[in-house]
């Protein structure tokens, strides 16, 4: 019974911890604006009234969400409507691009040989700099095809000229909660059902989305186990780390790397008994509505457990 009991809070623990602009190949880009910007009727912040200002920041989302849009497709024509003639494209893993021309034929290069990718972009600041130049900074959530979404962080420097907004800078570099924020599509309940035994599982943000807040629930004939999980970066190394605490008093920590559409969790722990556990388990994203968690690694004390087979998750549909 014991040893069910910790396979129970075992499987709880493993589920939980199991539970964006890549230009030129993911490198680090920017684009510095060309120097004399021809001049425009724009008012300046301190001299726009709301309206006007409410018509500028329409404009700039225009652009720039056009601009995303371009490279969501592919469309090299659009994209080259949106820079200037000027623009310098430098990467930290590639020569860099002068001039719009180069930069074209560089993404039509680009383009022809990586696959396309769904870009959102989540703004989080527009900052005037003066009547001409504004920079918006945000959050992209770049996908490929089925692939579980990465982030980056960017900033876009635009300029008016010729009565239009034009992108003159890129910059886009690794969020430094990306391995976190990757988790993203996890947020939610779900759920796994066998013939004895039930899983339910709802993660949430907590804070500012420092972490992701899991509760376990896990029913096997007449016992219940209850978990609760906190998922984050630990700013000392960078690694995401994720803390569990089983309600009658098991508590574990452990590490978790991605490797494309799967994460590897590594946690160790100590039970309510004071009975040392270790676990290696696999997390498998298949779909937006459906996971696979596999223990491949168990150690119960001096006891080893083998032969768990994945286990199938499911998104829980919110009511309506």
């Amino acid at each position: 019974m014991m040893i069910r009991k910790n396979l129970l809070f075992l499987s709880g623990l493993a589920l939980a911890v199991a539970i964006g602009l890549h230009v030129l190949n993911g490198s680090n880009t920017v684009v510095h604006a060309q120097d004399g910007a021809q001049k425009s009727n724009l008012k300046t912040p301190s001299t726009q009234t709301n309206a006007d200002q409410s018509a500028v920041r329409a404009a700039i989302d225009k652009t720039t969400q056009s601009f995303v849009e371009a490279f969501s497709r592919g469309d090299i024509d659009q994209i080259a409507a949106h820079l200037s003639d000027g623009a310098e494209l430098i990467s930290d893993e590639a020569p860099p691009l002068r001039g719009r021309d180069a930069i074209v034929k560089a993404l039509t290069n680009h383009f022809a040989e990586n696959p396309k990718k769904t870009i959102a972009r989540e703004v989080e600041s527009v900052r005037f700099k003066s009547k001409l130049a504004v920079t918006e900074e945000g959050l992209l959530k770049v996908t490929v095809e089925s692939e579980a979404p990465k982030h980056m962080r960017y900033r876009l420097d635009l300029i008016h000229e010729d009565a239009k907004w034009l992108i003159v800078a890129v910059h886009e570099w690794p969020e430094k909660t990306a391995d976190l924020m990757d988790l993203e599509w996890l947020i939610g309940t779900w759920e796994a059902k066998r013939a004895d035994a039930e899983v339910r599982t709802t993660y949430e943000w907590f804070g500012s989305k420092a972490y992701i807040r899991a509760t376990i629930s896990l029913r096997e004939k007449d016992q219940t186990v209850s978990t609760m999980q906190m998922i984050g970066i630990d700013p000392r190394t960078d690694e995401l780390r994720i803390l569990t605490f089983e309600a009658d008093g098991g508590f574990a920590e452990g590490t978790c790397t991605r490797e494309g559409n799967t994460w590897i969790f590594e946690s160790h722990g100590v039970l309510a008994d004071g009975g040392e556990l270790s676990a290696k388990n696999i997390l498998v994203r298949v779909n937006s509505e459906t996971t696979t968690w596999q223990p491949i690694s168990l150690q119960l004390g001096d006891e080893t457990v083998e032969g768990i087979p994945p286990l199938k998750m499911t998104r829980v549909k919110p009511a309506k």
